[in-house]
């Protein structure tokens, strides 16, 4: 959907909870509101609603049966990671934050070909510094290149799927109203987002 079009649906739909007589600087927060909206739908929506790029993997690494491969600018998240070795794909990238991470530094339960495993890290692979998708374990059987490298990218809110404008324009209202300290209203608004987002998964 266009630009303007979304900009008339969150006034739509800010003027639908907003109380008589009140007057408030709408206008200033809806475009800003709507490209961070967009950001929060492309890291929650199901990955099944959202069409994947292809990750480059001409810049690729291969060390000690792990394959780093440099994170694309634009990246918001994994979409899927496959490697001929593996007995299965891998749709989220771990952080160092995250608790299973403590099992890929262990030597006795770290990655395997049955069980792969991929983290997001901040590394100097080669002495160029940078975030890296390390994607382990991977048999140095032949070329050590991915068969199958999607991610998700960013977007501005007029290049998503129109499925989701009504979802991304009830976000956009919500953090409008919580800006604002209309906190009933950002609530019914972040509720009316989740079931739209909701409805768009079945």
């Amino acid at each position: 959907m266009e630009r303007a079009g979304l900009v008339n649906k969150v006034k739509i739909k800010l003027d639908e909870f907003t109380p008589d007589g009140v007057d408030l600087p709408f206008d200033d927060y809806i475009g800003p509101m709507l490209d961070e909206s967009a950001k929060d739908i492309l890291e929650q929506a199901p990955l099944h609603l959202i069409i994947p790029e292809e990750i480059p993997t001409s810049a690729i690494k291969y060390q000690n049966d792990l394959v780093y491969i440099p994170v694309p600018d634009n990246y918001i998240r994994l979409y899927e990671i496959k490697f001929p070795s593996w007995k299965k794909s891998i749709r989220e990238a771990i952080s160092q934050s995250h608790p299973m991470y403590e099992i890929q530094e262990n030597e006795y339960t770290k990655s395997g070909l049955g069980r792969p495993s991929v983290v997001l890290k901040y590394e100097k692979v080669d002495n160029i510094p940078g975030r890296w998708l390390v994607c382990g374990k991977v048999s140095d059987v032949g070329s050590p290149t991915p068969s199958i490298a999607l991610y998700v990218r960013e977007l501005l809110p007029e290049q998503l799927s129109d499925h989701f404008a009504d979802a991304l324009t009830w976000l956009a209202a919500s953090k409008i109203f919580q800006i604002e300290g209309l906190i009933s209203q950002a609530e019914m608004a972040l509720a009316q987002y989740k079931l739209s987002l909701q409805n768009k998964s079945i």
